[in-house]
């Protein structure tokens, strides 16, 4: 018969053993977030393929959307199971032991850092049917309201300029944006979006490494994101140069980068989802007529 003190041995040894395995586990899974950043920001296919997937669940980390990618094949809506019991839908049981390992925040408030997680795609749940959100539409007063909340998340003033071959160009030189409204407000909508990435990675020429060509990749991912997001037909950005542009960042770096894309790409989309609330529309409107003056200067 064990003594107490074998007993208490026995259980202090099984219990450095559970946290040196999840040490362990938490490790490989960092590395395999690493490696999969990598691989993301050296291939343009898989570049494409990561934006189309964080576009679509803007809220969830890069570095969980580079593990994701490393783990199913063709990923498209996905999240924990609590976020799916949200939506009413729920894994399917012989589906629950093939989720995606990441890392999910602890539902204990106190806990500081992470935990290790699953993700599951849509196509691995069942339930309640996904309602997909309605897209802007040209000439709808919903697209008017979207452009003007888009306008708000500008950095920099605004003018018209109908002489430019484009819906609109951000003006690095004068620190403000020219927009064309010969075009439809769709594609001044879309152009618009990726503009402003433009106009805020210069930040008013404080960013002394700015170049337009070298941050174009940047710009358009963000405008690409935000698009999606409101079914505005963009063009997926052309990633053949991101290898050279992450060439001399670390894993870690990439992450960050590509995440700080993602939370500029989300804040701008929320102002412009509440821009479109019908509670919103009517002050949006009443704001637009009486300011006569174009954004900051």
């Amino acid at each position: 018969m064990a003594s107490l003190s074998e007993i208490l041995n026995s259980k202090a040894e099984s219990k450095q053993q559970r946290t040196e395995n999840r040490r362990a586990e938490r490790n490989q899974l960092s590395q395999t977030r690493d490696g999969a950043l990598m691989a993301i920001t050296a291939n343009p296919d898989l570049y494409t393929r990561f934006l189309i997937l964080q576009a679509d669940n803007i809220g969830l980390s890069a570095g969980n959307i580079a593990l994701t990618l490393s783990q199913m094949a063709d990923p498209t809506k996905i999240g924990t199971t609590d976020f799916w019991h949200k939506q009413g839908r729920y894994v399917m049981d012989e589906e629950m032991s093939k989720g995606a390992a990441v890392f999910v925040p602890s539902r204990n408030p106190n806990f500081r850092g992470y935990l290790m997680g699953s993700y599951y795609d849509v196509s691995q749940t069942t339930g309640k049917p996904m309602r997909e959100p309605d897209p802007l539409t040209e000439g709808s007063e919903r697209l008017n309201a979207a452009f003007a909340a888009l306008l708000d998340t500008a950095p920099v003033g605004f003018i018209e300029n109908t002489g430019l071959e484009v819906p609109v160009r951000y003006n690095e030189r004068e620190c403000i944006l020219e927009i064309n409204t010969g075009y439809s407000t769709l594609e001044v909508f879309a152009a618009l979006a990726t503009e402003i990435s433009f106009a805020r990675l210069h930040d008013r020429g404080m960013n002394r490494d700015y170049d337009r060509g070298a941050f174009q990749l940047n710009a358009e991912s963000v405008g690409f994101m935000v698009c999606r997001r409101f079914g505005v037909d963009c063009p997926v950005p052309d990633a053949a140069g991101v290898q050279q542009f992450y060439s001399y960042y670390s894993p870690d770096d990439r992450g960050k980068s590509l995440d700080f894309m993602r939370q500029t790409a989300r804040n701008m989309g929320d102002t412009v989802e509440r821009g479109i609330q019908p509670r919103q529309q009517e002050h949006t409107a009443s704001r637009g007529s009486n300011n006569r003056q174009y954004g900051r200067r």
